[in-house]
C-alpha cells in the first residue's frame, strides 16, 4: 500500500471504509463470499482501487479503499455495489428467488467514514497557525 498516490498535476491520499448489507439483511454473504472478494477484485481492476481490507460477515461487508480524488465515496459505493449485485444474482439464482424477490442485491444505503494521515485537530491548528501572506 502507497501512502500517496501521484496524478499529473496533483498528490493525493483518498481512503475510504464503507460498510453496507445485503437487502432485508438476510445472511447470505457467506454462501457467496468468494465470488464477492472476485468481482470486488474486477471492480478495483476496472476503476484504479485499492483494496486495503475486506471482511465479509454473513450480513454486511467492510471495505476499506484507496482511490483517486476523481471518485467520490457514492460513485465508488454505485460501482462496487452494481457490478457485484448484478453478477451475484446472475450466478446464483435461487438465492435471488428465495432471498432478493423484489430485484437488487444490495440495500440501497451505505455508511462511509473517511481517514488520512492525521487528525482533523492538526488540520485546524495548521491552517489556524500558519502566517499566510496578505492578499
Amino acid at each position: 500500500m502507497e501512502e500517496y498516490r501521484s496524478h499529473a498535476h496533483s498528490v493525493s491520499s483518498c481512503k475510504y471504509h464503507f460498510v453496507w448489507y445485503p437487502k432485508y439483511r438476510h445472511p447470505v454473504l457467506d454462501m457467496v463470499e468468494d465470488d464477492v472478494r472476485e468481482l470486488f477484485g474486477e471492480t478495483t481492476d476496472h476503476f484504479g482501487h485499492e483494496i486495503l481490507a475486506l471482511e465479509i460477515a454473513d450480513d454486511h461487508v467492510h471495505l476499506f479503499v484507496q482511490t483517486d480524488p476523481k471518485y467520490s465515496p457514492a460513485d465508488i459505493a454505485r460501482q462496487f455495489k452494481s457490478y457485484s449485485g448484478k453478477h451475484l444474482l446472475e450466478r446464483y439464482p435461487e438465492i435471488q428467488k428465495s432471498f432478493f424477490w423484489g430485484g437488487g442485491f444490495w440495500k440501497v444505503g451505505y455508511y462511509v467514514g473517511t481517514t488520512g494521515t492525521v487528525s482533523e485537530e492538526v488540520v485546524e491548528r495548521y491552517i489556524e497557525e500558519t502566517e499566510h501572506a496578505p492578499k
